[in-house]
């Protein structure tokens, strides 16, 4: 599985823009669902990426191409394979 970051997200992981699991990627074990996904990249990349990112509110998260409205929320399974993507909602003023 990889997570592809966009936009000003990457501020929060140390300027990466991909993420991979995948042995001695920092991670142990495979996320089962959105929700622990999410829990093992604010272990990894710390608070201000959990507080980014975590409540979804200031993001979009698509999995495999999916809103995650249509995939089961942050209860949406994962499995090898699959493409995340985390982009910032775009702010007006």
């Amino acid at each position: 599985m990889s997570v592809t970051f966009y936009g000003r997200i990457t501020e929060y992981t140390n300027g990466d823009k991909v993420f991979s699991f995948s042995p001695g990627s920092g991670i142990e074990g495979f996320p089962q669902t959105l929700r622990d996904l999410l829990d093992e990249l604010g272990d990894y990349y710390g608070e201000a990426f959990k507080d980014f990112v975590h409540g979804s509110e200031t993001c979009l998260i698509l999995i495999n191409g999916n809103g995650i409205v249509l995939t089961g929320g942050l209860d949406s399974p994962l499995k090898e394979g699959d493409k995340v993507e985390i982009l910032p909602f775009v702010d007006a003023g």
